[in-house]
This record gives C-alpha cells, structure tokens and sequence, in this order.
C-alpha cells in the first residue's frame, strides 16, 4: 500500500511539475512574442489556466513527499522517489539541449542564407522561444539537481539511488549518442550531393548544416556522459552492472543490424550495374548516400562499443556467465541472418521460375530488380548466419562439461524450437495454399493461367520451410543424443550398491526406477544374508532400505 501510495503522489507531482512549467513558458512565450503585439484570449487563457490549476496540485503533492521523505529513511531512499528525481531532470535537461540545438541550427542555417524553414530543429521558432525554454527549464533542473544533492547527502542506504542514476546516466549516453550518429548520417549524405555551385548554401547543403548542428550538441553530451560512466567504473556495483552490459549489447547489436542492413542496399545498387542497368552518376550517388551515411557511423559504433561488450563480457565474470553472455549474442544474430537467407533464397528461386516459365518478363522492367536484391538479400544473411551459427554448433558438438552447457542452455533451446515453430506453420501456409491449388483445379475443370507458376511457388515455400525443420530437428535430437551420451559416460562411473533382505523386491523395484531415469547406472544388489563381494567398495553411492537404516545387523 505504501507503495501505491508513493507511486501516487510523485507521479501527480512530475505530471503538474511539467504542466505548470510549460504553461509559464508558453506565458512568458506570448509576453515576448516580437511578432504579436496583442496576444489573444484564449493564448493567455490557456497558458493561465496550466499555472492556476498545475501549481496547487503540485504543491500539496511535492510537499507531502518531501514532508514523508523528512520523517521516514525508508521514503527517502525509495526507488520511486529516485525516478521521481532523475525523470523530472530528464524531463527539463532535454528540452533545453533541444532548444539550445535549435538555437545553433537556426543560427547556421541563416547563416548561410537559407530559409530558416530548413532548419531540422526550431525551424518555426525564435531566438526568444528558444532562450524561455532554457531558462524556465533551467531553473526547475537546477532546483531538483540541489534538492535530488541534498538527499543523496543525507541517504543512508544508497542501493535504490544508484540503480535508478545508473540507468539515467546510460539514458543520456543513448541519447547524445544518437545525435552524434545522426549528425554523421547528414553530413556523409551530403558528401554524395553533387554541388551545382560551391557555394554551401545552395539548395540541399541544409543536410550539412543540420548535421554539423548536432555534432556540435550531440558530441559534448554523448563524451561527458560515456566519461562519466566510465569514471564509475571504480564503484564494484558499476563493473557487476547487468545494465551497464545490457547498453554495450543493444549498441553493438544495432550497429550490426545496421551496417548489414546497409551493406545489402549497397550490393542491390551495385548487382544491379553490374547486371546492365544504366544510371548517371548523380542517381547512383543519391541510391547509395542513405545506406552508406548510416553505415559507416554505426559501424563505428558496432566496432566501439562491440570491443567494450567483448571485454565487459569477459571481466569480473565466470567462465559460465562469459559463455552464456556469448551464446546470447550469437543466437540473437543466428535467427536474423537465417531470415534474411531464407527470404533471399526465396526471391532467388521465384526469380528463376519466372525466367523459366514467365515468357512475358521483361528483364529491365523487373527481372534485373529482382535477381540483384535476392543476390544482395542472400549475400547478407547467409555469412551472417553462418558467422553466428557455426560457432554455437561447434561448442554444442564439444566433449565435456563445456558441450554439455551448451547443448542444454536454455539460448541455445529456445532458438531451436522457435526456428521449429516458425517452419511448422510457415509449412503449413505453404502447404494449405498448394493444396488449395491443387483442388481447385481438379475440382473447378479450369486451369489458371498462372497455374504452374503459383503452384511451384507455394511448393519452393513447402520445400524451404521443410528442410529448415528437418535441419533443426535433427540439431535438436543430435543435442539429445549426445546429452545422453555425456550422462550415460559419465554414469559408468558412478557404481551403486542397493541392500534388500532377500526375497524383499526392494533392490528390483529400485533397480527398475533407476534404468528409467539414467539409463547406464550401474547398480549391484546385494541380498543381506549373502557374503559382500570383492570390489564392493568402489560403490559410490550404499542404498538401504529404511528398516536396515533404522536397525542394522
């Protein structure tokens, strides 16, 4: 209930927080306004009308909690009030980054001589509108910046305070360092503009100007915060953080998806040259300019911060959570390139049946399209598969306890019975819509024109799917073979010896219960009334039943 209550209150409190600090913005927005020199009603009634009702309502919210927090270490340290904080200086740090961006992008766009409409950010505002919002949400940053110092002063028990900073920080590192990303992505696109003058406000060069922009912004604020964490690695809860290990992977990982999401574009534009196609050089550099500006920063970003999560991965942590943290990686990326391999397969296929059996086809108008992005689609996905596949077989087809983890993680498992599911139904389309073909046919009298082709189609899918799921399945049950095989080793050596008072059955049905559950065991029965037998020692394991255990002879 407390922590309802809690949730309640600090939720209210961020909520009127933001509506009486925008509507003071939007007021001293219309006071200001260069362009109008009366404002109208219903302006300044809204913008009152934020203040009057936001400002009692926060108050009476915000004062309580200060009051809870004052009286009670529990509610001070709460988690709740940490993301109360560390939200609310999100929520008023961000709109004055934004607003200082747009302040430097207008600047640069003007310039250059170029409508202030092109600038990427702020292109409708002031200098005035911009300088409000930063001094408004300045001022209540900085307040709860000294009040969130104050607590962190007086907390005795700082665990909740530190997980809820820690995300935060990584929050402003994403987020710098999508601007530093994107900032990139203008700039090398306009590289690939050819100039009708040299002059760098001529139309189009806004790319340019925007890209420096947030370069200028995003760079300081992707730095300092990527120092900061860095810095803070000298803390034990920093350097075991799954957070922090987390970030590293979803930046690695994007950068990945990316440049090979890039890398296929580009192929597509080049197979497509090579296969005849005839573009001036001005359209083939517009063609590559997207993928190649997105390529080449986040392939820095990949190679960065893939390096950081390699060694991340390996510090601090134990052999076992260091080969599940790869088995992660490899099987998120496994199932990425078996789909695009399968639906470069696909188009490759279709392509060659239509070259076949489609007279009509016309190579310029699609043939060529289609064969260089099933090429493109197909060069991409199947060296990433293999690149992620190929290393997780080999340590799951591995002697030894090292096999053996992989073989029965639950990574490795999942996976499989996902790449299963999916070729179970993706093979139960394909096969409802051959067989509906199929029917059809034979039951209406009445072939199609596109008969064959649509069928062989709907059979290129059944076919596809089938092999996956004959693949995997005999991955899975060679994994079960093998698991059985380690267990069944590793059984012979595990010698048990079973007491009964003959003619009991104990030693039998114990027997009978053991081969069931590991096959291999083995296991001596020893009557009681009979001598004991050379090597009986060697049991590791003495099994007695419950009234020889109470009342030995």
């Amino acid at each position: 209930m407390r922590t309802i209550r809690r949730v309640y209150f600090y939720a209210v409190a961020l909520i009127s927080l933001e509506v009486v600090l925008w509507g003071l913005i939007s007021l001293l927005r219309t006071m200001f306004a260069q362009d109008v020199l009366f404002p109208t009603a219903d302006t300044l009634a809204q913008a009152l009308a934020l203040i009057l009702v936001g400002v009692p309502i926060f108050l009476v919210h915000w004062l309580w909690a200060q009051r809870a927090a004052a009286s009670d270490g529990e509610e001070q340290a709460s988690t709740v009030r940490a993301v109360f904080f560390y939200l609310a200086l999100l929520f008023t740090l961000v709109p004055v980054v934004q607003n200082f961006l747009a302040l430097i992008d207008r600047a640069f766009i003007e310039t250059v001589r170029l409508d202030r409409s092109s600038a990427l950010f702020g292109g409708s505002q002031t200098w005035i509108d911009n300088l409000i919002a930063i001094l408004m949400n300045g001022v209540a940053a900085a307040y709860l910046w000294n009040t969130l110092r104050a607590s962190w002063l007086s907390l005795t028990d700082r665990e909740n305070f530190s997980d809820v900073r820690r995300l935060y920080r990584y929050a402003w590192l994403v987020y710098g360092l999508l601007m530093v990303v994107f900032g990139a992505q203008q700039v090398i696109r306009f590289l690939f503009f050819i100039p009708e003058s040299t002059i760098l406000g001529a139309s189009g060069r806004e790319m340019a100007i925007n890209g420096i922009a947030l370069l200028l912004v995003g760079a300081p604020v992707w730095l300092y915060t990527w120092k900061t964490c860095q810095d803070a690695l000298v803390e034990p809860l920093e350097v075991a953080s799954n957070l922090r290990l987390g970030v590293l992977y979803l930046l690695s990982l994007s950068g990945v998806v990316v440049v090979l999401a890039s890398a296929g574009v580009v192929l597509d534009v080049l197979f497509r040259l090579f296969l005849g196609e005839t573009v001036g050089l001005e359209r083939f550099l517009q063609q590559v300019s997207t993928p190649i500006s997105l390529g080449i920063p986040l392939g820095l970003v990949w190679a960065y911060y893939g390096n950081w999560f390699k060694l991340e991965a390996q510090s601090n942590r134990s052999p076992g959570l260091q080969a599940g943290i790869k088995r992660l990686y490899y099987y998120v990326l496994a199932p990425i390139g078996l789909a695009a391999t399968v639906i470069g397969l696909s188009l490759l296929v279709s392509f060659l049946l239509d070259v076949l059996l489609a007279s009509g086809a016309v190579w310029a108008d699609s043939l060529r399209a289609r064969l260089s992005g099933a090429l493109a689609t197909l060069l991409v996905g199947l060296p990433l598969w293999l690149m992620a596949w190929r290393p997780m077989q080999l340590e799951a087809l591995a002697v030894g306890e090292a096999g053996d983890h992989a073989r029965q993680s639950i990574v490795r498992r999942v996976y499989l019975y996902l790449v299963i599911f999916a070729s179970v139904i993706g093979g139960m389309i394909s096969a409802v819509a051959l067989a509906f073909r199929l029917l059809n046919a034979v039951l209406g009298g009445d072939l199609p024109s596109d008969f064959l082709s649509s069928t062989l189609n709907s059979l290129k899918f059944l076919l596809i799917f089938a092999g996956l799921l004959v693949y995997h399945i005999l991955t899975l049950r060679k994994d079960g073979g093998r698991a059985a095989d380690s267990l069944s080793a590793r059984y012979r050596d595990f010698a048990v010896l079973v007491f009964e008072r003959e003619g009991s059955g104990f030693g039998q049905r114990l027997l009978d219960l053991l081969s069931r559950q590991a096959a291999g065991l083995p296991v001596a029965i020893q009557p009681l009334e009979q001598p004991i037998p050379d090597g009986a020692e060697a049991a590791r394991v003495v099994v007695l039943p419950a009234d020889l255990a109470l009342n030995p002879p």
